[in-house]
């Protein structure tokens, strides 16, 4: 086996397709909303929260003034994200996602991941087609583990005689002479001896509003190490190129990783 360490990729981000935008605002005499946009796109704000900002200004009939009587100013985007985070409007994040790649995840990770369903989408590596690689599966060692040596070594040790069973069935069966069907069959068989921290890649992609629930409950300080790792990683992400979306946000250091909170609580 090998030891590595999750690390996860941003890939994608729902992206705001201007000729459309500029006709739906031309259409409703709503042009001024665009100088918000480019205002915002100045101020570093990813596209992603203007479109968020735009479902959340329809909803009030607020993209400019003087369309909603009841509305006497206009807010900026990066104050309309604030103000709709503390108002509790959460339904408007769900318009705009994000897709990362976590690389290098163990299924004791994405068994974890996957029981979020709402506002999310999973591709992941599969274990029927892709066999364990001839070095060895890569391995995340938590720190538990990690910090006593003769743990590691009992650690490895188990790992390898999973893995070295593994290739003793493949060779058993001849896998390699067989066709594709035989060896998705045998493929799919053997993994079932195969260790379950064993390190593959899935894609998820999350919408704005579920991302932010799940930051805050797989940063806590009693989540699983390794998916505290990764969530961490996203969070600083997230801080980085999105930091309103963690508006009301506090970030605390709990065993050397980052534990986020909210509030208020219900977006």
């Amino acid at each position: 086996m090998k030891i590595v360490k999750p690390r996860v990729y941003l890939v994608a981000e729902t992206s705001i397709l201007l000729d459309g935008l500029v006709e739906y605002l031309e259409d409703t005499d709503n042009q001024e909303f665009l100088d918000l946009v480019e205002q915002a796109r100045a101020a570093g704000i990813s596209d992603v929260l203007s479109l968020v900002s735009f479902a959340g200004k329809l909803c009030y009939r607020s993209l400019t003034l003087g369309k909603n009587t009841n509305v006497l100013t206009i807010r900026s985007i990066a104050n309309n994200i604030t103000h709709t985070i503390e108002e509790g409007h959460g339904s408007v994040f769900e318009h705009a996602q994000l897709t990362f790649v976590l690389h290098n995840v163990s299924r004791v990770l994405t068994h974890e991941l996957v029981r979020h369903r709402v506002g999310v989408a999973y591709s992941q590596e599969s274990g029927r087609y892709c066999r364990i690689p001839e070095e060895g599966p890569g391995m995340y060692i938590p720190s538990c583990i990690a910090e006593r040596p003769e743990a590691v070594s009992i650690f490895e040790r188990i790992v390898d005689t999973c893995t070295e069973g593994v290739h003793q069935l493949y060779q058993l069966f001849d896998i390699d002479e067989g066709n594709f069907t035989f060896k998705k069959m045998l493929t799919s068989a053997i993994r079932r001896i195969s260790p379950t921290g064993m390190a593959n890649d899935i894609v998820f992609s999350v919408n704005l509003r579920s991302l932010r629930h799940i930051i805050k409950m797989r940063t806590n300080g009693a989540a699983e190490e390794e998916i505290r790792v990764v969530f961490g990683q996203i969070a600083d992400i997230v801080e980085d190129r999105y930091p309103l979306l963690l508006h009301g946000g506090q970030k605390t250091m709990i065993n050397g990783l980052p534990q986020w909170t909210f509030t208020p609580e219900h977006l």
